[in-house]
């Protein structure tokens, strides 16, 4: 059985995909961030993976980005002036 998108999450079919590699307990964690193209302060952060080193957190940040954006070119961009994401 396959898992279906509900409407409420058709936005993320269009949205901007990017990395967020932080440093927690001595392992560096990677997170997907999804931004919506058509309302920037909508967005979704799903943590991947932690690495041991931050080369390889790198070098899976951006596969997985590749991966989860619908254009692999990067065309989907949102304005970084429509949002302020503050880590605190």
């Amino acid at each position: 059985m396959s898992k279906r998108n509900t409407p409420k999450d058709d936005w993320l079919l269009n949205a901007e995909v990017q990395t967020k590699i932080t440093y927690i307990s001595g392992r560096w964690e990677v997170s997907l961030v999804f931004i919506d193209t058509k309302d920037p302060k909508r967005i979704l952060v799903k943590r991947i993976n932690d690495f041991r080193s931050k080369r390889l957190a790198e070098i899976n940040a951006n596969y997985m980005q590749k991966t989860a954006a619908k254009d692999s070119r990067g065309t989907q961009k949102a304005n970084k002036n429509d949002y302020d994401i503050n880590n605190n």
